[in-house]
């Protein structure tokens, strides 16, 4: 107990009081004036206020000489040393010029930022050399176990749209695409065979989709195969093509519903048309004149003579490899009328069937009379329908340049069936200058009854001059070919695929030449790997051979628990596969925030099939533990490691260690330095000023006491709060395990890291794994101890408050916002409040002690279910309640 001499020299009055100095008063009475001295200017008062002043002097000496003996023991005879400063540390992010790209900050670069408690800029000292190349991010791409729980094709997430949480990802993409252009058709239907050469495996891909490419390269609708032995028939509808200079291509899609066909493996794919609906040609020429085949035409012209040919061109089924073809001539009269074929194959005119209806009826008049008289008539009817030539139409394709007949040769223009059976139905070939693959109809004998034609208009001329009896009768001119519709149907060889390739997860693999080959995977690589995270870096080629630092912002995933390291490699694409990458990986394997450094390989190539990339240079974590791979927020390249510089003369006695910076305070370097434009901070860890003489003495007192044991809770949480700075707060919690479920022999340490800027800090994966290791080797045998997690309660307000006078709205918002959070943050001045409740109450009135904040006219509290609570329970043990950051406040403004 200490007092000031105005309390000492009231003692000495009350004392006084007891002291007679005459028959009629005390010492008090001569001396003092109540509780303070009279006349305090003669000697024998200047002389009491002095031994006051000595015995003030004195309490405050007695009262320390119980800690300081105390002190004095445990540091001169325990010889317990104090412990040392922590420097805080800050990652520090290097912004740099790219005209004068790389830019190098050397080890101990100093950076600026903040002030010290001495009210001194602040100043941080690099760890490594950075080398900065003004790296960007290409991407981030990650595939874990997951996806729809019928199939389960695993989950593929990419960024830079943050955060990325990879169990979250979309269903993981499982396709086969495979590149023939016996594919190619437009209109109608078209069967396909698919057959997979030495394969296993085939009847997995029963319920997977199948779409070919349309004309602009985009998929068509999905249909589905059916499967048999190893053969995959397809009824393909409407159309199926490329752009140009591209090959059509079909590919199976495996729906995230169907368990992915992993057993499926092949060495080759033969593609083969079994049934098209009728193709209408593409153009026609009769020699070289263009004829209209969408309507009647005259294959042969008015006047056929022999050697004119017809070409008809179908690219999409003369262009394959074709095995059987049809092709189908419809053949109408005039109006519609049935067609009457002459013996030459010409068509017969409806007047000339009148005609001859007309003499058959005066035939049938005559039958009683001579019979020489009905021979005259059946010859007028013969000169009607006599033979008009032998007519011989053979039909060709373009074969080594020349032209090979198909089919048997025809006496008239009739379609063909035909087997070709060869790589291409007709080589291509130009006709009126229209490149293209045609079939054509040949007249390699006959006119069509023209030569006939013109000898009985010959004889008629004769007989008319001479006026022979009876009379002469003019021949009817023959009537060309005449067709109205001609269509075309075929069938094509098994033809090997020109190219098949795969995209299982984001990987994507092309069949090689040789050897089998497997499209479909879930694992990440060959080793059964289940879970990757691949980074993508826009790096020019003078970077290679430097060493690159990427900073990782994560929340882990399981920040309370397992801390061990895990089965995990990093790995870098070469151009065809992977390979082991030494990294000097600060994250743990992506569960935690840290900076991840490598050495740029020599050599390493832009673009990635591994991760289906076409640019930068990527490289890959492959972890077989994917659960614990943490939910990325951000990637930042040029990153450094930097701690901070006291200004004081002697390190150990400077307090301002005790700090944790926010980000953005470092502001750059202190000395320029070529070609960095700006450096800040991303992230901070809090250090350790000098120990007090009351903590060192609580610290040592313990260590005497526990003797670097761990054995009572109290000696579980000093061990923990004394060894690591930030943490906020530790509760020991016996017989519980990580998951807060109780288990006999394992020590639950429930931490709370100093984490302002995290409405629910938790331990890192690294915190965990330190604390474990500290406390491991001082508890007892057959022990065991686990990091908590707290038990967060978000929160959030909906409130309308109206401000004092002279508050702008935009002001008071932000304010009562930042008020607000910080009040429930977890990590508060004074004892954690682990168990304690929240009520509305409270809260209504802490913001109305704000100075800008005159009155709370409406008041909600909401719970983690958006239900309106008037309390918040939280767990008795682990629980905190915390801020949603999903406030809905209302200001108004007073005039």
């Amino acid at each position: 107990m200490t007092r000031t001499p105005e309390e000492v020299v009231g003692a000495l009055a009350a004392v006084a009081g007891l002291a007679p100095f005459d028959e009629t008063s005390t010492w008090q009475d001569a001396l003092f004036d109540g509780e303070a001295l009279r006349l305090p200017d003669e000697p024998d008062r200047v002389l009491l206020a002095a031994l006051a002043e000595e015995y003030a002097q004195l309490d405050e000496h007695a009262a320390t000489v119980v800690d300081r003996a105390h002190q004095d023991w445990l540091e001169r005879i325990l010889g317990i040393p104090r412990l040392p400063v922590v420097p805080d540390r800050v990652v520090a992010h290097a912004t740099i010029d790219p005209k004068v790209a790389p830019a190098v900050l050397p080890v101990g670069t100093l950076l600026r930022g903040g002030k010290d408690l001495a009210k001194r800029e602040r100043r941080y000292a690099t760890l490594d050399v950075l080398t900065a190349h003004g790296a960007a991010l290409a991407g981030l791409r990650s595939l874990v176990p997951g996806g729809n729980p019928a199939g389960r094709p695993g989950a593929a997430a990419s960024a830079p749209e943050f955060p990325l949480e990879p169990r979250l990802g979309p269903n993981a993409p499982h396709t086969l695409r495979i590149w023939s252009p016996a594919l190619v058709f437009s209109g109608g239907t078209m069967g396909v065979d698919i057959s997979f050469k030495d394969a296993s495996g085939v009847a997995a891909l029963t319920g997977v989709m199948w779409r070919c490419s349309l004309p602009d390269g985009s998929p068509g609708d999905p249909t589905v195969g059916i499967v048999s032995g190893d053969t995959v028939s397809l009824a393909l509808k409407e159309k199926c093509g490329a752009p140009d200079g591209e090959v059509a291509w079909i590919e199976a899609v495996v729906p995230a519903h169907v368990d992915v066909p992993e057993t499926l493996s092949f060495t080759g794919v033969d593609i083969a048309v079994t049934s098209r609906s009728e193709v209408v040609p593409q153009a026609g020429f009769y020699n070289d004149g263009a004829v209209d085949v969408s309507k009647e035409f005259q294959p042969f012209g008015a006047v056929a003579k022999r050697g004119d040919a017809f070409y008809l061109r179908c690219d999409e089924a003369f262009g394959k490899a074709v095995d059987e073809v049809t092709v189908t001539v419809s053949v109408m009269a005039e109006e519609g009328a049935p067609l009457f074929l002459s013996v030459g194959g010409s068509g017969v005119p409806t007047y000339v069937y009148n005609e001859v209806s007309q003499q058959i009826v005066q035939l049938k008049k005559l039958l009683g009379l001579s019979s020489q008289n009905v021979l005259d008539k059946l010859d007028l009817i013969d000169g009607y329908l006599g033979d008009r030539g032998d007519a011989q139409v053979v039909w060709q394709r373009r074969v080594k340049g020349g032209w090979q007949g198909v089919g048997d040769p025809s006496s008239a223009f009739t379609g063909v069936q035909a087997t070709i059976a060869d790589d291409i139905a007709s080589e291509p070939v130009s006709i009126s200058g229209q490149p293209g693959h045609y079939l054509r109809a040949f007249l390699s004998k006959g006119d069509f009854g023209w030569t006939d034609y013109q000898e009985k208009v010959a004889a008629f001329a004769t007989k008319a001059v001479a006026g022979t009896t009876p009379k002469p009768t003019m021949p009817v001119p023959p009537v060309p070919p005449i067709a109205s519709a001609i269509t075309v149907r075929y069938t094509t060889l098994p033809v090997a695929a020109t190219r098949v390739e795969s995209v299982s997860g984001w990987r994507r693999a092309e069949q090689p030449p040789t050897g089998s080959f497997h499209p479909f995977r879930r694992a990440v690589d060959d080793s059964g790997a289940t879970g990757m995270v691949a980074l993508g870096l826009e790096l020019p080629d003078r970077a290679l051979g430097s060493t690159v630092s990427v900073w990782f912002d994560i929340d882990s995933a399981s920040p309370c628990g397992v801390a061990d390291d895990v089965p995990a490699r990093w790995e870098s694409w070469t151009g065809t596969a992977w390979q082991p990458l030494p990294v000097a990986d600060g994250s743990r394997g992506l569960r935690e925030s840290g900076l991840v450094r490598f050495v740029a390989p020599q050599g390493w190539p832009s673009g990635c099939a591994g991760v289906d990339a076409v640019s930068g240079r990527w490289i890959r974590l492959v972890t077989e533990a994917p659960g614990m791979l943490g939910v990325i927020r951000g990637v930042t390249t040029d990153a450094v490691v930097a701690s901070f510089v006291s200004a004081e003369a002697d390190p150990e006695t400077d307090p301002s260690h005790d700090a944790l910076l926010p980000p953005g305070t470092i502001k750059g370097t202190v000395s320029p330095v070529p070609g960095v434009k700006k450096v800040t901070n991303l992230s901070s860890v809090r250090g350790r000023g000098p120990e007090d003489d009351r903590g060192y003495r609580r610290r040592a007192s313990a260590l005497a006491r526990h003797r670097g044991r761990a054995v009572a809770a109290w000696d579980y949480e000093q061990h923990v709060a004394l060894g690591f700075p930030e943490i906020a707060a530790v509760r020991c919690l016996p017989h519980t395990r990580s998951d807060g479920t109780r288990r006999a022999g394992s020590v639950g340490v429930l931490v709370l890291p100093d984490r302002p800027d995290e409405p629910t800090p938790r331990p890192s994966v690294s915190l965990t794994g330190r604390i474990t290791d500290l406390l491991r080797p001082l508890m007892p045998v057959g022990a065991d101890v686990a990091v908590v997690c707290p038990l967060y309660a978000p929160v959030s307000v909906v409130a309308t408050i109206t401000l004092n006078r002279g508050v702008a709205a935009l002001i008071g918002l932000e304010t009562i916002t930042t008020r607000l959070d910080a009040l429930l943050h977890p990590v508060t001045p004074g004892p954690a409040r682990w168990g304690v409740t929240l009520y509305a109450s409270s809260l209504v009135a802490a913001m109305e002690r704000m100075e800008v904040v005159e009155v709370v006219t409406s008041f909600e509290l909401r719970n983690e279910a958006g239900d309106a609570v008037e309390v918040v329970e939280v767990d008795p043990c682990r629980g905190l309640y915390c801020s949603s950051g999903a406030h809905t406040l209302t200001v108004e403004e007073q005039l």
